[in-house]
């Protein structure tokens, strides 16, 4: 599972999930890099977004809502943007997908319909902790899952924009190999779905 994900929603609560199911071992893989599951001999992965076509069945268990967002020092210094026209003018902290090494657009919702963007910047991350890092230290504006930047919102080390220009949700999956489920892998799987 992606490791925000893993160390924001999933470790925080498995004492609890213990407490109910004290005879189930986890062996928990975070990582945001896309895992081969199959060749990888994983039980299930937790995917953020559209999914690529492969042998296994997806289930989708949730929405994650997007946030747009950059550190007090990087507006202070470069403005607030009113609309999404006005990123033009910034720099972004762009995330790269690890498969296709390709860019992650950003997007918007518009009166006209879904906005893709793709934004100038001088730092390509693929991991949460460092995207983080960079928009901490005020390398640009960041676009990504509000349930690890909202945190630092609340600290005010980040600041939201764009607050009338949302991202669409991303859909949040489980994807399993076709084979049938054990019960363990059943009850932590309907476990995961109540944390979304």
């Amino acid at each position: 599972m992606p490791v925000s994900f893993a160390t924001l929603r999933v470790i925080p609560n498995l004492p609890d999930f213990y407490r109910q199911h004290p005879g189930i071992d986890i062996i928990l893989s975070s990582s945001d890099r896309r895992r081969d599951m199959l060749r990888d001999g994983l039980d299930c992965v937790l995917r953020v977004g559209e999914l690529e076509d492969g042998d296994y069945i997806a289930r989708k268990i949730g929405n994650i809502k997007i946030t747009t967002c950059a550190s007090p020092a990087w507006l202070a210094k470069h403005g607030v943007p009113e609309t999404p026209d006005d990123l033009r003018k910034h720099q972004a902290i762009n995330w790269i997908n690890t498969s296709s090494r390709h860019i992650h657009p950003w997007t918007f919702t518009t009166p006209e319909g879904v906005a893709e963007i793709t934004l100038a910047g001088k730092l390509v991350v693929d991991n949460s902790e460092a995207y983080i890092a960079a928009g901490l230290a005020g390398l640009g504006l960041m676009q990504g899952m509000n349930l690890f930047l909202q945190p630092y919102i609340d600290r005010g080390l980040l600041v939201e924009v764009l607050p009338a220009y949302r991202s669409p949700d991303r859909k949040l999956s489980l994807l399993y190999p076709h084979r049938h489920l054990s019960r363990k892998v059943r009850i932590f799987t309907e476990w995961l779905e109540s944390l979304v």
